[in-house]
């Protein structure tokens, strides 16, 4: 079975470490959570620091053990506060 290849648009601190738009490749059966933990090694970052990160396709928000789809676009996010 074939791996699973999706094209990511990063912001903030991540995007500052890898570039605002990212293709990643993974194993078959990935999610969103392995997405992120890729990305966390790519930015030699430990992907506990990463776990308020939110993954959004198709304008949603998805959960983190949801599979993705090869060819998927996806944006990773970095939750913001303000007041």
């Amino acid at each position: 079975m074939a791996g699973v290849r999706v094209t990511v648009r990063l912001s903030g601190p991540m995007a500052q470490r890898l570039g605002s738009r990212r293709r990643v490749e993974l194993g078959p059966g990935a999610t969103a959570d392995d997405l992120v933990a890729a990305l966390a090694h790519a930015a030699s970052l430990d992907p506990a620091t990463l776990r308020g990160l939110a993954v959004v396709a198709a304008g949603s928000f998805v959960s983190r053990d949801r599979p993705l789809t090869d060819g998927e676009e996806l944006d990773v996010l970095v939750p913001v506060a303000g007041g």
